[in-house]
């Protein structure tokens, strides 16, 4: 059995964006884990929450806008979302996140890779 990765994740991005931390944590499974360029946070969805919290009150305005998913269908429950994130006026990153969700459609374990 799968899950809908391409919907999953923009549901991801819109709470993301909102900058929620009960709705990000919400949307983690128990055990999970987020890792980028800068830091790592787990292994709850508590601590990644709070390490996602934390990147928002650094900087306010950071936004993210999903240009693609790439899935292999109902093979797997892995994608790979590329993104932009929109740090502020001046600053656009280009990244690509390989996020794993369980059979419940929770996110296990997002792994961000930035463009340089």
């Amino acid at each position: 059995m799968s899950v809908d990765c391409v919907a999953l994740t923009k549901k991801y991005f819109e709470v993301w964006n909102a900058h929620d931390v009960p709705g990000i944590q919400a949307l983690h499974a128990p055990a999970s884990s987020l890792a980028d360029w800068d830091a790592s946070h787990g292994p709850t969805n508590a601590d990644v929450a709070k390490g996602i919290g934390g990147i928002w009150e650094a900087v306010p305005a950071i936004k993210i806008e999903v240009v693609d998913v790439y899935t292999m269908g109902d093979k797997s429950n892995t994608c790979v979302a590329q993104i932009r994130v929109l740090v502020d006026a001046e600053t656009t990153l280009k990244v690509c996140d390989v996020i794993e969700y369980d059979y419940s459609g929770l996110v296990v374990s997002l792994n961000a890779y930035k463009a340089d």
